[in-house]
């Protein structure tokens, strides 16, 4: 199966940008350690479903990509970024994906 242009820059755009919240990721660590922890590991989850996903052509990253949006839109709440803003962002993401790779759904491992 090959993706569609959409679809390929899509979440090449998704994996460059996570990859570069990884790297902010290292001023966060003279905040809060923890909180520094916890973004990387949702980043992390974030990135290695974009990979599956783009790659691998697996719905398994599909459904990282999922998960760690509601990940983060939990702790963006928790630290006061604001219910609507965490709530749109978990919701438009995945959509958005979805909306892209849904001709290749059934063709996804």
């Amino acid at each position: 199966m090959e993706w569609g242009t959409g679809a390929k820059v899509w979440l090449w755009i998704v994996l460059v940008v996570n990859a570069l919240s990884c790297i902010s990721v290292a001023l966060l660590v003279l905040v809060s350690p923890l909180l520094a922890i916890i973004t990387l590991v949702v980043e992390v989850v974030l990135i290695v479903g974009v990979i599956l996903l783009l790659f691998k052509q697996q719905k398994m990253g599909f459904y990282l990509l999922c998960a760690s949006s509601v990940l983060s839109a939990v702790f963006n709440v928790i630290l006061g970024t604001g219910i609507v803003r965490a709530v749109i962002s978990a919701i438009l993401f995945p959509l958005i994906t979805y909306l892209i790779i849904k001709s290749h759904w059934n063709e996804l491992a």
